[in-house]
């Protein structure tokens, strides 16, 4: 990276202290738009009790990270004191403490959180064919929705549900976390210069886990992940902070047409990363053509796939319905008959022909065209295709 005057992220090194002498930072973990995280030790975790584990996630926002927190556009820090304060949390991320960070371009919001793994992304490209087993597919949906189902009884809406906000818990401890670190040394990706101080460009090297793609039935059930990320997350039932949520492929008929916003776009975005993790492939990658928009492609093939049409009164709440579609509510895209999520699921060959039916009709649930006739997260987790036995029905 050529030398800037301006640099958005903290720039940090490996060794460097934070909030006075209480975090030394000893690697990147990774990075996003609005932060970096890195991996640091708590020098007060001997004092703490003996089961404290010494090693923690800092997660650094960048300068405009920081001023959408400052201003109420983002709600993370918020949010995660919320959870906190809450008894018998799982799969979701614990605020262990939060402070400021002097940087030579500025302030810095630092969230200090517990060691997360890799996220299920990285884990499902490790797949030859980019997908998953069904017998873990159905327990990172388990524990995903566990999470979302907790965020929505907190009216926490985390509008951006992807798997890479999915990660694998760092449950084997310091010493795991100390053979890594002791066995990978610190990469440096060049340097970049801020207000005429050079600082090292780290590589993220994150904490790996052990669990290969095709774990067995028994391993699977042991496994344990965290639904990150509440940087773009909103409050149910209040006007939104910001205008976009959410990857562009996995966003709800709702936020197209913007008419409801609401918890159950995590809904649906929860039944585009089933069918991802299953098929290893997106279950919606529109395109624009020559007379019709990236959007129009979206909602036609949302109908294809879904055998749905958009009813009356969500048209009526719609406030780009004649962007889309005709007076008597049909689409100005012309729809290819004949397609299903069963097809959708069978064309791959990633999946047995006795396991479709049952994830199709899981999916069917989360992608409802109306929101109101879409399931709730605890609905969801007593579904039939959830509660079938995987260790059974591998044998």
């Amino acid at each position: 990276m050529s030398s800037t005057s301006s640099f958005d992220h903290f720039p940090a090194r490996a060794g460097q202290k934070l909030k006075g002498d209480r975090y030394q930072i000893l690697r990147k973990l990774g990075s996003g738009l609005f932060s970096s995280t890195w991996l640091v030790s708590d020098a007060e975790s001997e004092y703490l009790d003996i089961y404290t584990n010494k090693y923690r996630a800092v997660k650094i926002l960048t300068l405009e990270g920081t001023r959408a927190h400052r201003e109420g556009e983002s709600r993370e820090l918020m949010f995660l004191q919320q959870i906190a304060a809450c008894e018998d949390i799982n799969s979701l991320p614990i605020l262990e403490d939060s402070f400021e960070e002097q940087g030579p371009e500025g302030t810095h919001l630092c969230l200090v959180l517990e060691l997360m793994s890799t996220d299920v992304s990285s884990f499902r490209r490790s797949s030859p064919t980019k997908a998953l087993p069904v017998h873990v597919v159905k327990i990172i949906v388990q524990r995903t929705l566990e999470a979302v189902a907790q965020l929505h009884e907190l009216d926490i809406i985390h509008t951006d549900l992807k798997l890479d906000n999915i990660l694998f818990n760092a449950i084997s401890g310091d010493p795991h976390v100390e053979e890594q670190l002791n066995s990978e040394s610190v990469i440096e990706d060049g340097q970049v210069e801020v207000k005429g101080e050079k600082y090292p460009i780290l590589r993220s090297q994150p904490i790996r886990h052990s669990t290969a793609w095709n774990v067995t039935p028994f391993m699977a059930e042991v496994m344990l992940f965290c639904l990150t990320d509440l940087g773009q997350a909103q409050r149910a039932g209040e006007q939104p902070t910001v205008d976009e949520f959410s990857a562009y492929a996995l966003r709800a008929p709702e936020l197209l047409l913007r008419s409801d916003f609401g918890p159950k776009i995590d809904i649906w975005a929860l039944g585009c990363i089933t069918f991802e993790m299953l098929t290893g492939r997106w279950l919606f990658a529109p395109e624009a053509g020559s007379d019709w928009s990236l959007e129009d492609d979206h909602l036609a093939k949302m109908v294809e796939l879904t055998g749905e049409k958009f009813s009356a009164p969500m048209l009526q709440r719609a406030q780009f319905r004649y962007q889309y579609f005709d007076e008597s509510g049909d689409l100005l895209r012309e729809v290819v008959p004949d397609q299903s999520i069963e097809k959708a699921l069978a064309v791959y060959g990633t999946m047995k022909d006795d396991d479709i039916g049952g994830a199709a009709t899981f999916i069917r649930a989360c992608l409802r065209l109306d929101y109101k006739d879409r399931a709730s997260a605890k609905e969801l987790e007593i579904h039939p295709w959830l509660l079938t036995s995987t260790c059974n029905h591998y044998h």
